[in-house]
């Protein structure tokens, strides 16, 4: 069994930013470590909601993250709030509320990689599932954590940068802005 203080979220749990856990623990692959809840960055008032995410056994980052924010403007803090937790091999998405319907961004923060996404009136959940293209009916079966594991297996080989409009914070910023 994997134990948190072993794995990138530790930091994040010693600083009492993870809220709510559904769960913490091991997965059904051996030596991957799952978080699903929120994350509080930025203060306690800004979260990091709907979180799906995994580390790997002897990998310093986390290497699979989901999760929705309520502004774009606050993605460099939450880049920071994770510091060592994100890497340039992890694969993030993160679903924004206060971007216009249909953008998607590919950003990048040093070597961290960001898949900025519109979100509205729906969940995380079912936003991976439409962009991973995952049998819904088939997950319905599954406990928790082979609900992530389904996700996170697809999520970490995720590469598909041509839906994506490929841009710096800054120019992502104009382009929300000018909507």
């Amino acid at each position: 069994m994997t134990a948190l203080a072993d794995t990138p979220f530790a930091k994040l749990e010693a600083e009492g930013r993870l809220l709510k856990p559904m769960l913490a623990g091991d997965t059904h692959v051996p030596g991957r470590f799952g978080y699903r809840g929120e994350i509080a960055f930025d203060g306690p008032e800004t979260l990091l909601k709907e979180v799906f995410s995994v580390s790997e056994s002897g990998k310093p980052a986390i290497r699979f993250l989901a999760g929705s924010i309520a502004a774009y403007d606050s993605l460099p803090q939450l880049v920071e709030t994770f510091g060592a937790a994100f890497d340039g091999e992890g694969n993030y998405f993160i679903y924004i509320a206060d971007l216009a319907r249909g953008n998607r961004f590919h950003l990048t923060f040093g070597d961290v990689k960001i898949y900025a996404i519109s979100i509205d009136e729906t969940s995380v959940y079912n936003e991976l599932i439409d962009t991973f293209y995952v049998d819904k009916m088939k997950l319905k079966k599954f406990d928790t954590s082979a609900k992530l594991d389904a996700l996170a297996d697809v999520g970490l080989k995720y590469a598909s940068l041509s839906d994506y409009k490929d841009v710096s914070f800054e120019d992502g910023l104009k382009i929300k802005n000018a909507a």
